[in-house]
């Protein structure tokens, strides 16, 4: 079955905002632009974990953060996009 998300992402050099990637039991939420990191920064708790330039995020609230991200107007980078 194709990701259903699919259609929210685009190639790393045409649209692309977040990348998503999974390590773990984790997805690594990188964002690309500085729209996309203003929008992380002000979306997220103060108590959110960063690693670097990502925010670290448990499975189980990935697809609620995808959602807002998508809901905003954000696309991800195709082919890094966790299942």
């Amino acid at each position: 079955m194709a990701n259903p998300l699919a259609r929210f992402t685009a190639p790393s050099q045409a649209g692309a905002a977040f990348r998503a990637e999974r390590s773990g039991g984790l997805a690594m939420i990188t964002p690309l632009t500085p729209n996309a990191s203003a929008w992380l920064h002000t979306h997220l708790a103060d108590s959110a974990q960063w690693v670097g330039d990502a925010v670290a995020v448990e499975m189980r609230y990935f697809a609620p953060l995808a959602d807002a991200i998508i809901a905003a107007g954000f696309l991800f980078e195709r082919d890094a996009f966790p299942n």
